[in-house]
Formats: structure tokens, C-alpha cells, sequence
């Protein structure tokens, strides 16, 4: 177990040194990290001995679970620090060579995040790493940077936050109920449980930070952030929720309505994103099924998704990066000009879209296939969840039809760069473990929780597939045109507009007001004050220079040692130390002004206006988020 913990705890002192270093030294630090990182992978897969470690721990806080830092071995978190290591290991050799810095680092604390809540042994410990995993992911968003980058980083790290708060009630009233915070499902706060770990798993209707945030960062980030975030929550409905059917029939619904989206987009990303919620759904509804096979396939699925899910966001970003575009409407080359397809200009990025399209298809012989056979396997007769899963797997097919064929067959565009060595070597290297995992589903067998048999190969099994994808390449034929010209809804067919939009008003509204409250106690009271200040200083130093002067003159008769070390005194300490206060407090007020109504003045108080969020209010979420780690260790 210890040697697993590495990448978890590495990040301390790997990140800052990623900030340090110049870039030679940076690429060739990352590219060790990441290969032990696979290296690691390989050890779990080769059957690691998982045991128990504590850490900042007593007898009486391990009796009760109470230690902040307790991990211990068991078969979910193995498959999934599998995958995170994997995957992670090959999202950061894409951006070896044109991630900058910032994100790397950022994006191996996400990663190590990701593999200590696969490991949690308690509810503290889960707790952290979820929150660390929260800020890490959010911070890859905004480091893109752009205008619309922070905003949409920030709406995703609120959520998130939110998501974490609530997971913390239903831990905090679970340990009331039993006493420990022992990784166990939970006996009390289970709604809450549900509502927290919904966010990450994307639930329907809180599955709104995705479309935000994953097309909002750069292509890079994208990468890491398709195999972690909503893993996460796969991961912890099969570790701490029991079985739900209601949950089932959730997975079922997200199934058609990511597919259903992912038609509707012209940007590659937003289609991905889009799609994950689709694919998500399968793996939710598995793993609420709680059954052998549903809980086998869902955690197998979730290997597979990350893999070809990355390799799909590798090859949307190449085309980012060589053609500086992702709208499939921008793909169509210069007027007058005979630019040749995308497949032809960057052949190794439609190598990446094709194995990635079959594989999520469930083409035989891809890893897709392999998963989604448990995951059937296991919905079989589940009343409509069972249907609602075929009607998914069409429009899976379809989607990536729409893909493949706009993206890179009919694509066209100018090529202003050519991908860097190590873009090319991670989409060949993710393409093959895609197949290898395909053509070999045993080389996994050992990861699975209920060993679950990999014979999955049958002339009846291959057919139910391929029918499904056939149903979807005819349909995508009939209906070419009208996605080549674009499904536009009216913008307020939308959850964002029906559901989020007056709830963000209603706050924005409660905010306002309070906001005006503040102004008008504290920022009045200050203004008040200073104007006062100003006065004592003023009658201050006219008591220094007339009363005490004189007074000190008559008493210099006597003593003029007396009179000068009184008048130093007064003059030198308490008239400057006024002076200084003054001056501290005027500057502390205008600063507070400056962050609150100067949303387009420096760099930093546009970062903290960029959703029109006071600074006020960023003050109380880190008060919070202080307050709430202080709690934990002090436990």
C-alpha cells in the first residue's frame, strides 16, 4: 500500500518543483513522475498486496475511525486507482510538451486526489482528497485562463463546493448515528449522501458543470479532467450507496439525455462533454444495481470510458491545437482554396477519433464492447432501464457518426502547426489499449470486485452490438444534412434557463440585498470612522506642538533631560502610531472598494469579479472551507 500512496502524496513537493523549474527540467521531471506513475498502474494490475496505512492517527482515533489519513485496500479502489494512474500517466504525456506548468501541476494533484479517495479506508479521509480533487479540477479550468475560462471554473468550483458541503452533513449525521467514520454504507444522511455524490456523478438535473466547465478549459486540461471528475462519483456510488432502483432508472434517463445533447453540439468538446453524461448513466445504473455483473461492469466501464474518453478529447484537441478551431461548422477550409480533409492533414488524430468511436460504440473487439456486454448482461429484464439502454446505444452510434465524419472525413481545414512527439505517441498509446483490452478482456479479469467472467465473445453477443450501431449509421445517412446545418433549440428549452437560471436570480437577489446590509453597516461605519480619525490625529498633533511644548518648556527649567524624552516620546511613538493607523485603515477601506466596484481594473479584482461575486463573498467560502478543515483534524 505504501508504495501505491506515492502518487498521492508525491504531488507536495512534485507540483511546486514544476513551478520552479525551467522547461527542460520541468518536461523530464513530469515524464519520470508519469512513468512511475505507469509503473505503478502495472504493479496493481500485476495483483499488489493491498493492505492498511494510517497516518496522523492514535488507538483511540483508529477505534473510531477518526483519523484524517487512513487508507486501506479494497476491489473498487483498486480497479479505479487503476485507471486514474493509467489514464493520468497518459493524459500527462499529451501535454508534456505544450501543457504550461500551472496546469501540470495542477493536474497531478487532481490525479492524486482522485487515487486517494479510490483508497479512503474513512469518511475523513474520503472527505479531504474530495475536496482537494474539487479545488484541483476547478483550478484547471480557470488556469485556461480566458475570460470565459475563470467564469465558467468558478461556476464549477461553487457546485462543487456546494456538493462537498452536503456530503459532509450526511457523513457528519452518520457518525452521530453509529459512532464511526468507517468507509461503510451509510445508516443515517443518506439523502445527503445521494445529493453530494449526485453532483459528481453527474445526476440529472445537476449535471450542468460538465458542459461548463470541460470545453472552458484548454484542450489539455479537457484530457485529464474526462478520466477523474465524474469517475469519481461512479466510484463512490459503488463504494457507499446500497443498491437504489431509483438510481437505476437516473443512470437509464442520463443515458438518452447526454446522447440526445451531444446531437444538438457543433463544438467537438461540447459534444464529448455532452456524452459523458450518456455514458456515465450506464456505469450509475450498473453499479445502483448492485448486482455481480452490474457492479463489474459499471467498474470495468469506468476503466474503459476514461481510456477511450481521453483518447477522444486527445484527438478533438489536436485539431484544436493544428487547426486553432473546434467548431465542426468552422471546419469547412478558406474560400477559394482546396484544403485538404482533416484525416489526410492529421492522420494520427482520426486514428484516435475512429478507435475512440468504436470503442464507445461497443464495436467488437474494442474495449467498449467488453463492458457494455457485462453491463447487458446485468439489465437484463430490469424493466425500462433495460430498453432505455438500447435506444442509448443508437444514439451512441449516431453521435459518433456526426463525430467522425464532420470532424476529421469531412473536416477541412488550414493546418498552422504540427503535433508535438508526445501528442502522437499518447493518442497511439491509448488507441492500443483500447484494442489490447478489446481483444484481451482477461488482462483485466483480476481487477474485477466479483471476478466476473470475460468470455464475452459470441456470435449472438457480437451481433446484439453491431445491430445497434448499424440502427445508428442508417439513421445518422437519412438525417446527415440536418446535423450538418445544426439542431438549434429555443435557448429556453434548457435546463440551465427553466431550472438554474431563477434559482441563480433568487440568489443573486438574497446576495444583493445582503450585500447592501454590509455596505451600509460596515462600509458606512467605516466611513464614518475615518473622518473622525482624521480629527484626533489633527487635534493630536495640535496638543503636541502647543500644550506639550509649552509644558514641557516650563518643566525644562528643571530638567531638560526630562522635557526632551518626554516630547521624543509622545511625538515618535504615539502620534506616528496613529499616523500609521490611519494610513492602514484607509488603504485596507479603498482597497475594499476598489475589489468590489473595479471589475475592470488589475488582473486580480477582475479574477474575483469575473461572475460578479464580491469579494465579500469569496472571503466567506474560504472562512468556510477554513473552518471546515479545522474541524476535521481537530477530531
Amino acid at each position: 500500500m505504501g508504495l501505491i500512496l506515492i502518487p498521492v502524496f508525491a504531488p507536495v513537493v512534485v507540483s511546486p518543483l514544476l513551478l520552479l523549474l525551467d522547461t527542460r527540467r520541468r518536461r523530464t521531471l513530469l515524464f519520470l513522475y508519469l512513468a512511475g506513475m505507469f509503473g505503478t498502474a502495472l504493479y496493481i494490475l500485476a495483483g499488489a498486496e493491498l493492505g492498511s496505512v494510517s497516518l496522523m492517527t492514535s488507538t483511540f482515533k483508529e477505534a473510531a475511525g477518526m483519523s484524517p489519513l487512513y487508507f486501506a485496500g479494497h476491489p473498487y479502489g483498486k480497479i479505479a486507482a487503476f485507471g486514474f494512474l493509467l489514464v493520468g500517466a497518459l493524459a500527462l504525456l499529451y501535454g508534456l510538451e505544450v501543457a504550461r506548468a500551472s496546469e501540470q501541476a495542477a493536474a497531478i494533484v487532481a490525479i492524486g486526489s482522485a487515487v486517494g479517495i479510490a483508497f479512503a479506508g474513512n469518511f475523513l479521509t474520503l472527505f479531504i482528497f474530495w475536496e482537494l480533487l474539487t479545488v484541483s479540477t476547478a483550478s484547471l479550468i480557470i488556469l485556461n485562463g480566458t475570460e470565459n475560462g475563470v467564469k465558467m471554473g468558478f461556476r464549477f468550483l461553487i457546485l462543487h463546493l456546494a456538493g462537498g458541503l452536503i456530503l459532509f452533513l450526511g457523513i457528519m449525521q452518520n457518525y452521530y448515528a453509529t459512532g464511526s467514520f468507517l468507509l461503510q454504507t451509510p445508516v443515517a444522511g443518506l439523502s445527503f449522501f445521494i445529493l453530494g455524490i449526485g453532483i459528481k456523478a453527474v445526476f440529472l438535473p445537476l449535471h450542468v458543470w460538465l458542459p461548463w466547465g470541460y470545453p472552458s478549459a484548454s484542450f489539455v486540461s479537457s484530457v485529464v479532467l474526462a478520466g477523474l471528475t465524474t469517475k469519481v462519483g461512479v466510484f463512490a456510488i459503488a463504494r457507499i450507496l446500497p443498491p437504489n432502483e431509483y438510481i437505476v432508472l437516473m443512470g437509464a434517463c442520463m443515458t438518452i439525455f447526454g446522447a440526445t445533447c451531444a446531437l444538438m453540439q457543433s463544438d467537438l468538446r461540447r459534444l464529448l462533454s455532452f456524452h459523458i453524461i450518456s455514458q456515465v448513466g450506464y456505469m450509475v445504473a450498473g453499479a445502483a444495481l448492485g448486482s455481480k455483473y452490474g457492479v463489474d461492469g459499471s467498474m470495468l466501464h469506468l476503466v474503459n470510458h476514461m481510456l477511450y474518453k481521453a483518447l477522444l478529447f486527445m484527438s478533438a484537441g489536436a485539431i484544436i491545437y493544428a487547426a486553432r478551431t473546434g467548431d465542426m461548422h468552422d471546419l469547412h477550409g478558406e474560400p477559394g482554396k482546396n484544403t485538404p480533409p482533416i484525416w489526410l492533414t492529421i492522420p494520427v488524430a482520426f486514428l484516435g477519433a475512429l478507435v475512440g468511436a468504436l470503442s464507445i460504440s461497443g464495436t467488437p473487439l474494442f474495449n467498449g464492447y467488453v463492458s457494455k456486454y457485462l453491463l447487458k448482461k446485468a439489465m437484463h429484464g430490469v424493466g425500462p432501464a433495460e430498453t432505455m439502454l438500447l435506444v442509448a446505444g443508437v444514439g451512441t452510434a449516431l453521435s459518433f457518426c456526426k463525430f467522425v465524419y464532420f470532424g476529421f472525413i469531412k473536416g477541412r481545414a488550414r493546418v498552422y502547426r504540427e503535433l508535438t512527439a508526445s501528442m502522437r505517441a499518447a493518442i497511439l498509446a491509448v488507441s492500443a489499449c483500447c484494442v489490447l483490452f478489446g481483444i484481451w478482456p482477461g488482462l483485466l479479469s483480476s481487477l474485477l470486485p466479483n471476478h466476473s467472467s470475460l468470455h464475452v465473445y459470441s456470435w449472438s453477443g457480437a451481433w446484439a452490438s453491431l445491430k445497434l450501431i448499424l440502427i445508428g449509421v442508417v439513421i445518422f445517412i437519412l438525417i446527415a444534412k440536418v446535423l450538418e446545418k445544426g439542431i438549434h433549440p429555443p435557448h429556453w428549452l434548457s435546463v440551465e434557463y427553466l431550472l438554474y437560471r431563477p434559482v441563480i436570480a433568487m440568489f443573486m437577489g438574497a446576495f444583493t440585498y445582503a450585500g447592501r446590509i454590509v455596505e451600509l453597516v460596515v462600509e458606512g461605519a467605516m466611513i464614518k470612522v475615518i473622518p473622525h480619525l482624521l480629527v484626533v490625529s489633527r487635534r493630536v498633533a495640535y496638543f503636541d506642538e502647543r500644550t506639550l511644548s509649552s509644558v514641557g518648556g516650563s518643566v525644562a527649567v528643571s530638567s531638560g533631560v526630562v522635557r526632551d524624552g518626554i516630547h521624543d516620546t509622545w511625538q515618535g511613538g504615539v502620534t506616528s502610531l496613529l499616523n500609521r493607523w490611519r494610513v492602514l485603515v484607509r488603504r485596507f477601506f479603498y482597497f475594499i472598494i476598489k475589489v468590489d466596484y473595479d471589475p475592470k481594473g488589475e488582473r486580480i479584482f477582475l479574477l474575483f469579479n469575473m461572475m460578479n461575486f464580491d469579494f465579500d463573498f469569496v472571503i466567506f467560502i474560504f472562512t468556510l472551507l477554513l473552518l471546515l478543515g479545522a474541524s476535521i483534524f481537530l477530531l
